[in-house]
């Protein structure tokens, strides 16, 4: 079976869509659309992640996000939340870039934290971690 392509500049619903947004242009979709996403409960990366091998645990707060296809350099953006449930009280927290330790094209540590009402950060395994990013896939 020989493979082919199909060159088009627009996609457009066939009526599923209601109001205004029936057609996108592709550039849209291949430049502006999320290269990896994921979500992790407990250190452990959930179903309907996108574009992770896995999540690698290397300690209290500190992890990995490996990527099934890299970026195509260390240029990409990354949107990235937590939060901590303890005593009844939910409290939300970004996460950033493990300190020393810069990203690839194929992986980023991370590093998360809790923070009290004291503003005392403590770095913590926290509940919920979702990360989105953005860029080009090599």
């Amino acid at each position: 079976m020989a493979n082919g392509t199909i060159a088009f500049d627009t996609l457009q619903t066939s009526g599923q869509i209601t109001g205004t947004a029936k057609s996108v242009d592709t550039d849209y979709v291949v430049n502006g659309s999320a290269k990896a996403k994921a979500l992790h409960r407990d250190q452990v990366l959930q179903s309907g992640s996108l574009n992770h091998t896995s999540l690698t645990d290397n300690g209290t707060g500190d992890f990995t996000h490996n990527f099934t296809s890299s970026f195509a350099n260390t240029i990409y953006s990354i949107s990235a939340h937590c939060h901590y449930t303890a005593s009844g009280t939910t409290s939300g927290i970004f996460y950033n870039g493990h300190a020393g330790v810069e990203r690839t094209a194929s992986a980023i540590e991370m590093e998360s934290y809790y923070m009290d009402n004291t503003n005392a950060r403590t770095k913590s395994d926290l509940d919920d971690c979702d990360l989105i990013c953005f860029g080009d896939l090599a």
